[in-house]
């Protein structure tokens, strides 16, 4: 236990000793237990009448810079909750953010300046390489193909920044974090009820999946794919959440940052820049972790799953009303217009079998740019679900499973998916794999797609973090 001083100083109650910062304090605290502590981040691990000192910082800095953006603060009342304040009605801005608060060169991590209440949280900080610092990378990356192409045609289909999570699992004697999926949200609600549904409904899928929450990602529509200190906050109070009370049960976060439309850059394709936190020391003038680079590798997929196809229809249909959204038929650079640039982002990043790659591009080209695939979206729908299953049924033949097998697997699927109004007398049950996927699967597919509204997942939320969209 300690006193808060009216200089700010921390007071010991049990030595007397006076320190200077929450940080100085907490290494102390811990070094009483473990003698060979070299550092102690206070701000994360010192409460103050039951909140965290990062729930007070993250809410002054806030407060201080929201008075700037005409942002409406009001305080939250709640006693178990790790922000003293909240946005009213918080929305993230349509329309990009003036020159001035957003940086778009990014600095070195030894240019940060002292923590300061005008400080820009917009300004991006390069990534360091852990030989910069003669280390090697603590843990290996995985990303599957398949959350690489969600996750970035997601953040093809804005023009605002976007988010999302990370989910997957880690091989404790691999030392092993591999991305399995990726789950899109738009961060533009306030209702606490619904999102605790929402939340509720994610975890239950990553349990019946034997996945956890291993991380985030966010884009940056116009910028480079480089963490912003607001990005570095958000990415270390993750780690800390995420990382399970002992060595054993430890589990890492990551971070990714998606930029589809860096127009500086000379190709067509998006940087996806995957990155961890190294806390803060010490010995050095702010409290800012240390952004590092997290090389990562992917495999081809050979093949595609339904909720993968379910997820990007319900991207679409989620945004496609919105102010900010992209209009594929634009240009985008030169004579290339931002669909022609989508299929050069997305193309290493679909399945490695043409006829699913050719299906698969007839039906994303459309349901964002009506008639520029030459059929309707229904169809290519109904054809990219038939080519998927037939490649199923092949896989589940080979393992022994009957048709009839995987048409009862394929109909509790859809209903678990809200397609209630589907039956078995829907479903062909025939051998052949063409005519396992009706027109009827494809239409309810089609129809009752209802886009997860989430704007927070297991007590993670963007919104905590809000930034404007970096253009």
């Amino acid at each position: 236990m300690g006193d808060l001083l009216p200089d700010g100083k921390i007071r010991s109650v049990e030595t007397l000793n006076e320190f200077a910062s929450p940080s100085a304090w907490a290494y102390n605290c811990k070094s009483i237990i473990n003698k060979i502590k070299k550092a102690g981040c206070g701000w994360s691990s010192i409460r103050y009448k039951g909140k965290k000192l990062d729930a007070y910082k993250h809410a002054y800095f806030r407060k201080r810079e929201s008075s700037n953006l005409e942002h409406n603060i009001v305080p939250v009342e709640d006693a178990e909750s790790d922000v003293a304040y909240a946005i009213q009605n918080e929305v993230i801005p349509s329309t990009p953010p003036t020159e001035s608060h957003v940086a778009k060169e990014p600095i070195k991590f030894s240019e940060i300046r002292s923590r300061s209440s005008n400080q820009n949280l917009n300004t991006l900080v390069e990534c360091t390489d852990w030989s910069y610092i003669n280390k090697v990378q603590p843990f290996h990356v995985n990303i599957s193909a398949n959350a690489k192409l969600l996750l970035d045609f997601h953040c093809h289909l804005m023009s605002s920044e976007v988010v999302g999570y990370l989910a997957g699992n880690w091989d404790f004697p691999t030392q092993t974090l591999t991305v399995k999926n990726a789950y899109p949200f738009r961060s533009r609600l306030h209702d606490a009820e619904l999102t605790s549904l929402i939340e509720e409904e994610i975890r239950n899928t990553f349990t019946a999946k034997n996945m956890v929450l291993v991380g985030w990602y966010h884009s940056h529509p116009e910028t480079i794919a480089t963490p912003t200190l607001r990005d570095i906050e958000a990415q270390l109070d993750y780690e800390v959440q995420i990382k399970g009370p002992t060595v054993e049960s430890y589990i890492p976060c990551v971070g990714i940052i998606c930029s589809p439309y860096d127009k500086g850059k000379s190709t067509l394709d998006s940087t996806i820049t995957c990155y961890w936190v190294l806390p803060s020391f010490e010995n050095e003038i702010h409290d800012y972790g240390r952004p590092m680079n997290m090389h990562f590798t992917t495999k081809p997929e050979k093949s595609l799953t339904l909720d993968i196809v379910m997820a990007l229809k319900k991207c679409v249909d989620f945004n496609k009303y919105e102010p900010d959204v992209i209009n594929f038929k634009d240009k985008y650079k030169n004579d290339v217009t931002y669909l022609e640039k989508l299929k050069i982002s997305l193309m290493d990043k679909f399945p490695k079998d043409d006829t699913i790659h050719r299906f698969l591009w007839n039906f994303l080209s459309e349901i964002v740019c009506i008639g520029s695939s030459g059929d309707t979206a229904k169809n290519n729908l109904q054809n990219l679900i038939a080519v998927i299953s037939s490649r199923q049924l092949l896989l589940s033949t080979s393992s022994f499973q009957t048709p009839n097998a995987l048409v009862e697997h394929l109909e509790s699927y859809l209903k678990s998916c809200n397609a209630n109004s589907l039956t078995l007398e829907d479903v062909p049950t025939t051998s052949d794999g063409s005519n396992i996927t009706s027109a009827s699967i494809a239409s309810s597919l089609f129809n009752d797609l209802d886009f997860s509204k989430a704007m927070s997942l297991i007590g993670l939320s963007p919104s905590r973090y809000q930034t404007d969209p970096l253009k």
